[in-house]
């Protein structure tokens, strides 16, 4: 009888955490639609950044030199050390994205630090502003083509949405002196979906990367 009763109870604890698994992805396929259209507002506010606001003189020496590091990584060889370097590196921007309140901050500081880096990175290359409009339109087309592209800003926006909906939660529950597991459970959830993401993106960076 209490060896029926143990079963019963592991099989039920087994139907619990299943039919918890399948709410938290009916969740996160809903947010889908909002992941995608805020990576795709993503790399439009890059491309327009970009191209219409260069950066300050102040800070030119210094996105150079983040521009050089990036050149660096570029030149190892090895495919998989390649890839670790730049998920650590896109790793740390897409924790602060996933810090609540502090999201709000970090996505526009993001997209123009990243912008202003290309345009001086192709600055770098041109010899003349004519030949620099040209390569840098260029860029942006070969940016928004790339597959890597659309997987990093899905995971930033991924990153993005569900932090922002962890504050709204917290200001929500906090002020009602309740919380729910849920919520946390749900951001958790898709943290570590969007650093899976995350780490893919770096694999097939590094692959097209040029030898």
């Amino acid at each position: 009888m209490y060896y029926k009763a143990h079963c019963s109870i592991k099989a039920y604890r087994v139907v619990s955490q299943v039919l918890r698994l399948m709410n938290l992805l009916g969740k996160f396929a809903r947010d889908l639609p909002m992941f995608f259209a805020v990576a795709l507002l993503t790399l439009l506010l890059l491309s327009l950044t970009a191209l219409y606001l260069p950066p300050p003189e102040e800070f030119i020496t210094e996105l150079r030199q983040t521009g050089k590091e990036l050149e660096s990584i570029a030149n190892i060889t090895h495919v998989s050390v390649r890839a670790i370097i730049i998920f650590l590196n896109n790793a740390r921007v897409n924790t602060l994205l996933a810090v609540p309140f502090i999201s709000i901050i970090i996505y526009p500081t993001m997209i123009v630090t990243t912008a202003w880096v290309l345009r001086v990175v192709v600055s770098e290359i041109a010899n003349s502003t004519a030949i620099m409009q040209g390569i840098l339109y260029q860029s942006i087309i070969l940016l928004l083509l790339l597959p890597h592209s659309y997987l990093e800003t899905l995971s930033y926006g991924i990153a993005f949405v569900c932090s922002n909906k962890l504050m709204v939660a917290l200001l929500r529950d906090l002020r009602k002196k309740r919380f729910t597991e849920d919520i946390i459970l749900y951001y958790i959830f898709a943290m570590a979906v969007s650093f899976l993401i995350l780490l893919i993106a770096a694999f097939v960076e590094s692959y097209l990367m040029p030898a």
